[in-house]
């Protein structure tokens, strides 16, 4: 049976107070999924007429298409949503784009932990109280206050030359959260939500770290967190803990891209104290539910319309994220390919590119031009040619390959026209991780292999690679004076054209990428 939370009866004699909240995270502006958000969320409110309120916990944009970022806002604007906070992702285009992105947001962004220069394009909506630090809303006669915060471990002003948006450090983060917490309590508010971009291990930190904070809807991490669970089991991880005061504050998250959305209802005691065994918290797929006629009118009005580009004949059905990020993806491997082929007109012998540079590749059923453009490769990034000789080859390879054992950085190089394997335990130990790297030839044969503890650099290697590997802070110091070529491409445009020459999507794995323990 589909659930969605019922009214409490509070114990009105006792002074409880009872509320309910629709979360969403890490949406990343995906339009593929969006349109079932709405009736998901009709039958919130449906059961929640005075007492809901609707939160998103960051990465509710990303990139830099402006037609999709505009779509976004009017979608949340049609959820009424109440707050959101600003993610990493919010951030991609830079703050004056941010700025534009919520100009006619009918909700509040609430950010605690960013210092703003006075020049910064995101000042206005200060002025225009769009962006605010914290606030205090009433909901059934009662107030509540709310914060937010942006993840700490992103350098989330990169898009900007001048007057850099930056985030503090978690340990400053914490500080500031215990401060506005002691201006609201002493306005006489004691029932507290932070919306948190930190991501989960953060969030446990701010949870025992800060007193009078009793709710923390989270994301960055994309935990599916579903429940009440003191300790982790096979389900979920722990997400109820104890704050500094030895209250109970609750940890949630819905997971990313529009595969869940959560419902969380709580009950307060007269203190302003959650009742532990009156949580309720509950993760609902948005899969079951069916698309909204305003949400697609929306979509078609800003996007154009959603055309399917060839059937998927071998789907990928990754299990996880680390499935698509930190192994062989062949899905990535068909983007890869046709990166090459466009190459060869340059000589290009191998093709690559960053596993983030494509998001969410899990397809069945058929590929559309949605699909695609709004949530496989949101960036649009272009393909350029680079010739590197074989240390910077190895060593881009190598640095590249080391952040698979993180969580948040740039995780394996899919390729094409190569092959390699990574040794996960010489990443733990910071040693060369990548072994047995060869080039291929169009029948997979072996033309050329390295030599990977002493790399040529008399020998280069002429490449296809995307230009966002160019921006990485950790890549700098080996591509710094590695040339690029006039784009050959950009990865969309590749990736359709590669999927029409086939006819098909087959989504098969071949062995060009090996990830050894």
């Amino acid at each position: 049976m589909d659930y969605c939370p019922q009214d409490f009866i509070p114990q009105q004699n006792l002074g409880n107070t009872q509320i309910t909240v629709f979360y969403i995270n890490d949406t990343h502006g995906n339009v593929t999924k969006v349109s079932k958000l709405k009736p998901a969320h009709d039958k919130f409110k449906k059961h929640n007429k005075k007492g809901g309120l609707t939160v998103g916990a960051g990465d509710l944009y990303l990139g830099g298409n402006k037609g999709r970022n505009s779509a976004m806002t009017k979608i949340y604007n049609a959820l009424k949503l109440d707050y959101a906070t600003a993610g990493n992702h919010e951030y991609d285009a830079g703050s004056a784009f941010y700025a534009n992105n919520i100009k006619n947001a009918k909700f509040t962004t609430v950010v605690s932990n960013i210092n703003l220069p006075a020049k910064n394009p995101l000042s206005e909506r200060l002025q225009d109280k769009k962006l605010v630090k914290s606030d205090v809303f009433m909901k059934k006669g009662t107030r509540f206050a709310i914060l937010g915060t942006s993840p700490s471990d992103k350098d989330i002003g990169t898009a900007d030359k001048d007057n850099k948006v930056s985030v503090m450090t978690l340990d400053e983060t914490i500080a500031v959260l215990n401060q506005e917490v002691e201006k609201l309590e002493a306005k006489g508010v004691n029932k507290i939500i932070l919306l948190s971009h930190s991501g989960y291990d953060s969030d446990l930190q701010i949870a025992t770290k800060t007193g009078g904070i009793d709710v923390i809807i989270g994301g960055h991490t994309h935990d599916a967190l579903d429940g009440v669970n003191k300790e982790d089991n096979a389900k979920s991880k722990k997400n109820l803990v104890k704050s500094l005061r030895l209250e109970p504050v609750i940890i949630t998250q819905a997971g990313s891209d529009n595969t869940n959305a959560g419902y969380l209802d709580v009950l307060f005691d007269k203190k302003g104290v959650l009742i532990e065994d009156k949580i309720q918290n509950k993760l609902v797929k948005l899969e079951k539910y069916p698309d909204s006629k305003k949400i697609d009118r929306i979509l078609a009005k800003s996007l154009g319309k959603n055309e399917v580009i060839a059937p998927v004949t071998v789907p990928f059905l990754p299990s996880c994220e680390d499935d698509e990020r930190k192994a062989e993806n062949p899905v990535a491997s068909i983007l890869a390919d046709g990166m090459l082929r466009r190459g060869q007109k340059y000589c290009v012998e191998v093709a690559f590119f960053n596993a983030p540079s494509m998001k969410s590749s899990g397809i069945s059923g058929k590929i559309t031009t949605y699909d695609i453009k709004y949530r496989m490769l949101p960036y649009d990034d272009d393909v350029v040619v680079a010739e590197l000789n074989e240390k910077q080859f190895v060593d881009l390879l190598n640095t590249e390959s080391k952040t698979i054992i993180t969580k948040d950085l740039s995780q394996v190089l899919h390729c094409a026209g190569m092959k390699y394997t990574i040794n996960k335990s010489d990443a733990k130990k910071d040693a060369l991780c990548v072994h047995d790297v060869c080039i291929l030839d169009k029948n997979g044969n072996v033309v050329r292999k390295f030599d990977t503890l002493n790399p040529d650099e008399s020998k280069i290697v002429k490449c296809a690679m995307n230009k966002f590997l160019f921006k990485e802070s950790t890549l700098a110091s080996i591509l710094k004076d590695v040339k690029t070529s006039p784009k050959v491409g950009n990865q969309q445009e590749i990736f359709i054209e590669q999927i029409k020459q086939k006819g098909e999507l087959k989504a098969e794995k071949d062995g060009r990428l090996n990830v050894i323990e």
